[in-house]
């Protein structure tokens, strides 16, 4: 790394720079300290590619998109801004080098390794086809090693970059031809079945020290991918079965990412890198810190094992989009973009499960009886969360709540990886210890959910009761989800995005990022952040303290104004009574990224945006 120069800004949103990473010609990567002290990657965005106003709106899309992507195993984008002069991402920072690195520098992996990596890249594979994508340039630069595994870098911003006509030419495509698909390189509809086939590809290469695809052109490269059965004989027997599996050129022959997960594990070794690339990960993680605490000299030092000099911290880049420093092979022909939507996601609920799944029920002695016995009444918080007391076996009273309805990119700007699984999904959470702690997973689920189980003792830390009710929970969900009765009439079982109305949301909020969970959708835009959401919970027109809450008129429909104010407005209509005095109900929020001071202005808006989704609501 280099320190700043006279040219560098100092600061971009709420990141304070520290250190140059790596300059290309289509930007720089910065090394950046968050607000809360993490270290982040900072690419900013050469001026001259930023004209284009649908460079900006495929680039904002992409990186919100790959903010979807959570877990132990990859590095996604945790801040951005997409409207600047200079637009900006700033991503978690790995401390560690490549695998295309280490490989070069000290050759092939063990068998120890080798587990290492086939595990952590199926499980990187399961977490980032969750979301609907299909990576599409995995390879040895893309991933980098820490102590705890491999994590997969790169994924959703090639596309914002390779549709400008000035970047590519006609035809080309960013990518890696060593480690396509055949069906990549043929330009036919990729499924997740095309990752399986790079990660067959990396495990060769990482086994024996060179793509099983070599050759001495381009088109040589493509055709054996397409054609040859690479020779896998110097392939280690415990890696050698599932290499030759994933590289079978037909999709439909290739295993899942949880087949190479079995198979992975099933390996008859300790899954820990080779001792000298510790060492070296250890000395990227020493230099970090140096240039954190400001310690950190910008001299090069010799490299004693290798013989020369080299920088203190070789270039790397957490989730660096290798566009932005030129460093990716352009190729003849592919299909464009990184990151797409895959043909068939996989599923542990179906949408109608998810829906229709009752909260409270995964609260009950059934289900956490092993964390002690129930100290209090199941307290519903809408449809989607629940709360209940349990007293522990030593005496004391915890409070459990589980949520289901966070967005998902929400949680990712939240939360970091504990470094455990709940059924092979990572745990997320904010602190390692704490007397108020939380702990969560995203569901392999045909709707993205995640599962946040919060604990709060009196008496210490309460993140192992989190951990254990969580998981407790999973487990019940994976044998049977509770299901509510739900009548055919519900509204909590209608799809909130298609409910929105494209067009008109287009219209208010620009081009935007859609985030679908259980009953609810949002659209962030240029032009501000709406919000649809299905719950069941107190009347709108429950009278407490003598305050009548305002209403509307939209054509016959009576709708209440749950909030008005220079912020935002939130508007919710009743559609049945389900119990008591609470009803099912669905509201529409606006929010504008310039704050309106004529509130009733914003309740215009989220009124224009709750006209067309009326007439789609079931009559009560």
């Amino acid at each position: 790394m280099k320190p700043l120069g006279p040219q560098d800004p100092e600061q971009l949103g709420r990141h304070r720079l520290l250190a140059v990473i790596g300059r290309g010609g289509m930007g720089q990567v910065l090394l950046g300290r968050s607000p809360d002290g993490r270290l982040v990657a900072v690419k900013q965005i050469h001026r001259q590619f930023t004209g284009d106003p649908e460079f900006r709106a495929r680039f904002r899309r992409e990186v919100l998109a790959s903010q979807q992507v959570t877990g132990a195993y990859t590095a996604g984008v945790v801040d951005h801004d997409a409207e600047s002069e200079t637009p900006w991402l700033a991503s978690e920072y790995i401390a560690g080098p490549s695998l295309q690195d280490m490989v070069g520098e000290f050759g092939r992996l063990t068998v120890s390794g080798l587990k290492l990596l086939a595990t952590g890249l199926a499980m990187a594979l399961l977490e980032i086809h969750r979301t609907g994508l299909v990576h599409r340039d995995l390879k040895p630069s893309n991933i980098l090693l820490t102590n705890d595994g491999p994590r997969v870098i790169d994924f959703g911003i090639a596309r914002a970059l390779e549709d400008d006509v000035t970047l590519t030419a006609t035809g080309a495509v960013i990518g890696s031809p060593a480690y396509m698909s055949p069906e990549q390189a043929e330009c036919r509809s990729l499924t997740p079945a095309s990752d399986v086939f790079a990660v067959g590809a990396i495990l060769a290469m990482a086994a024996t020290g060179r793509s099983p695809f070599d050759a001495a052109s381009t088109p040589q490269v493509l055709y054996n991918v397409l054609y040859t059965s690479p020779d896998t004989t110097a392939i280690p027997e415990p890696i050698r079965g599932m290499v030759e599996a994933c590289l079978a050129k037909d999709p439909a022959d290739r295993p899942s990412p949880e087949q190479l997960l079995d198979a992975a594990s099933g390996i008859a070794a300790e899954p820990v890198w080779p001792v000298r690339i510790r060492r070296r990960i250890g000395e990227y993680s020493a230099e970090a810190a140096r240039w954190a605490d400001g310690t950190a000299m910008a001299e090069p030092v010799a490299d004693e094992q290798a013989g020369r000099v080299r920088p203190r911290l070789v270039p790397i880049a957490a989730v660096v989009a290798a566009v932005v420093l030129g460093a990716v092979a352009m190729v003849g022909f592919g299909v464009e973009g990184n990151a797409v939507a895959m043909d068939d996601p996989p599923l542990a609920l179906s949408a109608e499960e998810s829906r229709r799944l009752d909260v409270c029920e995964l609260m009950k002695p059934p289900v956490l009886g092993e964390l002690g016995t129930a100290a209090g009444e199941l307290v519903p918080k809408g449809v989607s969360g629940c709360s209940i007391f349990y007293r522990d076996p030593a005496g004391s009273k915890v409070y459990f709540t589980l949520e289901t309805g966070t967005p998902i990119a929400e949680i990712k700007r939240g939360k970091q990886p504990m470094g455990s699984t709940i059924d092979w999904m990572p745990v997320l959470g904010r602190n390692k210890e704490a007397r108020i702690c939380d702990r969560t997973v995203v569901t392999q689920s045909g709707l993205p959910m995640a599962l946040t189980m919060s604990a709060q003792s009196p008496d210490g830390d309460a993140c192992p009761a989190a951990e254990r009710a969580l998981g407790a929970v999973v487990r019940r969900l994976a044998v049977n989800p509770p299901q509510k009765k739900l009548p055919a009439d519900s509204v909590l079982l209608l799809d909130a995005c298609a409910l929105m109305d494209r067009p008109v949301t287009a219209s208010v909020v620009g081009d935007a990022v859609r985030a679908r969970t259980v009953h609810g959708c949002t659209a962030d835009g240029p032009g501000g952040y709406a919000a649809l959401g299905i719950d069941d919970r107190l009347r709108p027109d429950n009278v407490t303290g003598g305050k009548v809450r305002p209403t509307r008129k939209i054509g016959e429909h009576l709708v209440y104004v749950q909030t008005e104010n220079a912020s935002y407005c939130e508007l919710v209509v009743m559609t049945r009574p389900s119990r008591d005095n609470q009803a099912e109900q669905v509201s529409v929020m606006f929010s504008p990224y310039r704050p309106e001071p004529e509130s009733s202005k914003l309740c215009d808006t989220a009124a224009t945006l709750l006209a067309p989704v009326l007439p789609k609501l079931p009559t009560s």
